[in-house]
């Protein structure tokens, strides 16, 4: 099984998910995983989903976004 393809069996799996404390044990995972971060990561990425989407800077590279400063 790929990586793509155990991601969607994982998703499929956590929607019909039921069992409050399993979703409890997720988000606990998910927090520690963000609490490994740099804390500037973690603000850049909450600031990241606060925005609309159309407000966003789709890019392909870190040389594109650099670029854009000029």
């Amino acid at each position: 099984m790929t990586v793509e393809q155990r991601k969607i069996s994982l998703i499929n799996w956590i929607t019909n998910l039921e069992d409050e404390a399993v979703i409890d044990q997720i988000e606990g995972l998910r927090k520690t995983s963000l609490d490994k971060l740099p804390k500037e990561i973690v603000e850049l990425l909450t600031i990241s989903a606060a925005e609309k989407e159309e407000d966003c800077t789709k890019h392909t590279s870190v040389q594109d976004i650099l670029n854009m400063r000029e």
